[in-house]
């Protein structure tokens, strides 16, 4: 009621455009959800991203992919969003996780990491990973 006393006319209308683009695409989204525009579960969104990921490699200007990129990033919000996890919870998490990773990669290999092999570097990711579990 009070959006529209300030003249709303959609759903959207107040999402404010300085938010950063993660937290922007999961306000947009849960805004549609309240007037009913929400997959039921998450195989649709699911599908969704395995459609713009495939529409991605089909684009073939630069245009076209930041335009599928966008789309990719904000189905993939979606999903996040489907499972219950705030988006910007879990892109925080999956830094983290990357970062700690990665230092452990570089500290396996010393100065040498620079010099190893993207086969070699993946082997020390793995070897990362298993520790960790």
């Amino acid at each position: 009621a009070e959006r529209e006393a300030k003249g709303a006319t959609s759903a959207l209308d107040g999402v404010a455009l300085a938010l950063p683009a993660l937290m922007r695409a999961e306000k947009l989204q849960k805004r549609a959800a309240r007037v009913g525009f929400d997959w039921p579960d998450t195989e649709g969104p699911r599908a969704k991203v395995i459609e713009e990921i495939a529409e991605l490699d089909a684009a073939r200007t630069e245009a076209e992919k930041l335009d599928e990129a966008g789309d990719l990033l904000f189905a993939a919000v979606n999903l996040v969003r489907r499972y219950g996890i705030a988006p910007e919870d879990a892109l925080r998490h999956g830094n983290a996780k990357f970062e700690r990773r990665f230092r452990a990669m570089e500290a396996l290999a010393g100065d040498d990491f620079p010099k190893l092999s993207l086969g070699e570097q993946e082997a020390l990711w793995q070897q990362v990973k298993t520790t960790e579990r």
